[in-house]
């Protein structure tokens, strides 16, 4: 399964209903996992969420397993809904880039700065929570301060797998391309954070 593009409600609904179909198919031969191979420069949040919980709903449901793949490129939300994965891999010339998150809000003050700073700090946990236990290393202070830093975090293979943010890059004995980013893991938080 391609995932290719934005991530929003139509694309998180297609992905969900083709994900439905091919778990319903696949649970009579599930040692055979379904791929998703992700290209996206990602999206809303919410509809990130929304992919990632129909992918524990089927695993649940109809016992398969779902690897994920990075095919180019995984930014923000597309990062994230690739931590989902069973078995995570990234080619050699792939790019993640964590961030905070933006907001575009109008309304009254009173629920822009309380309501959504509340649901901004839930999505934060959540996110962090799921690097913690996807990469088995740091605490969730330590990657909440990692991905929420206000700096975009381009990270090339060689470094996802050194935080454990991938579990294979094929082609690694080759050259790996410079960090977009040279030396971006050097301003992140200690592990003691």
């Amino acid at each position: 399964m391609y995932f290719v593009g934005d991530i929003n409600d139509q694309s998180a609904e297609q992905f969900s209903k083709a994900l439905l179909i091919m778990s319903i198919e696949r649970q009579y031969n599930r040692s055979l996992p379904i791929t998703v191979y992700i290209n996206s420069g990602g999206g809303a949040v919410g509809a990130g969420l929304a992919m990632m919980q129909m992918m524990d709903e089927v695993r649940r449901r109809y016992g398969v397993k779902i690897d994920t793949v990075i095919t180019g490129y995984a930014y923000s939300m597309g990062a994230i809904v690739f931590q989902a994965g069973d078995h995570r891999t990234m080619g050699i010339y792939s790019t993640m880039m964590l961030h905070s998150s933006s907001w575009m809000l109008s309304g009254e003050d009173e629920k822009i700065f309380e309501d959504y700073a509340k649901l901004a700090q839930h999505n934060r946990r959540i996110v962090a929570e799921l690097f913690h236990q996807r990469t088995g290393v740091r605490t969730v202070r330590w990657w909440e301060k990692f991905i929420y830093s206000g700096h975009d975090r381009f990270l090339a293979a060689p470094e996802c797998l050194k935080l454990g943010l991938v579990d294979e890059v094929p082609g690694l004995n080759s050259p790996p391309p410079e960090s977009p980013t040279h030396g971006v893991a050097v301003g992140a938080p200690t592990a003691k954070a």
